[in-house]
């Protein structure tokens, strides 16, 4: 599939909603997508290349990676193209993106004011190098030339350090696969808990679907090998394919998998047959789906407090940094 510029997220969340409202009415999906690009008429050209698309026998899924539309999104849409329930996940995937917009929109206000408490430590840190420093620099140069060397051996020590670990870190993070990554995102402070709920819902979605329509494991690995190298659900299936060319159980693969929800192991336990065990899963990620609203309007409310901390600290800094030198050349002078 060739992937057109990523589209904006307003206009993902706004797409998906309509496409759902539209379809649930009774109009095809043709007639739905000419009467989007009329209320969308800003985006018409890029709903026209998938009206083109649709019309020259391409896949909605297909259609919607030409227009930018993100691949993890894609993918569910191929699947439920395919097997499950169309309209009901346009629908869902449409309200998680607008929460998404709206946490975005809160965040914005939210750091208005921790933002303008940073443009007035940009401007103090320029009044301090224009005015102050070249005085301190020269009450040094009579005092003590050492204090000048140390602070800025100090600031090219930190310069260096800071670069290089930011290096590490950018190249561990491209050498990684989606898998890798969404197991960091995971793990990583405030946002974790909205990220595992964010991979639960989708990995339960896409699995209980397929389950559901009588695929098994090895039917459900082959089509997620099927799908873009770069994607998490092709990740997954690599994951899994030696593992079943191994025998292991479907427990055993649950638990090598440590991204799929604990969930899925207790209803592997019970023994159900792929179909039920398909529509429990489905269930199951609805109730994830509600978590993960909770837990994403929840996020933006941590934030400022924590932007406010580190805004305490860089003042802090800024004032030791102009402080200590004169403190020590004080210091020098009794």
């Amino acid at each position: 599939m060739r992937q057109a510029k990523p589209a904006a997220l307003k206009f993902q969340a706004d797409f998906f909603l309509l496409l759902a409202d539209l379809l649930q009415a009774g109009f095809s999906l043709a007639q739905s997508l000419l009467f989007i690009s009329i209320l969308l008429p800003k985006e018409a050209q890029r709903l026209d290349r998938l009206i083109d698309h649709l019309a020259a026998g391409g896949r909605l899924a297909s259609g919607l990676a030409e227009i930018g539309i993100q691949s993890d999104i894609v993918n569910q849409m191929l699947i439920t193209e395919q097997h499950g329930d169309l309209t009901k996940s346009l629908s869902q995937t449409g309200h998680l993106l607008s929460e998404r917009l709206r946490q975005q929109q809160k965040l914005r206000q939210l750091l208005r004011y921790p933002v303008l408490l940073l443009v007035i430590l940009v401007g103090l840190i320029g009044a301090v190098k224009v005015w102050l420093t070249p005085e301190i620099q020269s009450w040094q140069l009579a005092l003590n030339r050492n204090v000048l060397r140390y602070w800025q051996a100090l600031g090219l020590i930190l310069a260096v350090i800071s670069v290089s670990l930011g290096g590490l870190i950018w190249r561990s993070w491209h050498t990684q696969n989606p898998l890798q990554r969404a197991q960091r995102f995971c793990q990583l402070p405030l946002i974790g808990k909205s990220c595992r709920y964010y991979y639960h819902y989708y990995l339960l979605t896409n699995l209980g679907t397929l389950l559901a329509n009588g695929l098994h494991l090895d039917e459900i690995c082959r089509f997620l090998l099927e799908l873009s190298p770069t994607s998490l659900l092709h990740a997954i299936g690599q994951e899994l394919q030696p593992a079943l060319q191994a025998g292991q159980p479907p427990r055993v693969l649950i638990q090598q998998i440590n991204l799929l929800p604990p969930e899925l192991d207790l209803f592997v336990q019970r023994g159900q047959t792929p179909t039920l065990l398909g529509r429990a899963l489905v269930m199951q990620a609805q109730l994830t789906y509600r978590k993960l609203l909770v837990s994403l309007g929840r996020l933006a409310t941590y934030l400022q407090p924590i932007l406010l901390l580190l805004v305490a600290l860089v003042i802090i800094g800024i004032y030791l940094s102009i402080l200590l030198p004169l403190y020590q050349m004080m210091e020098g002078m009794y």
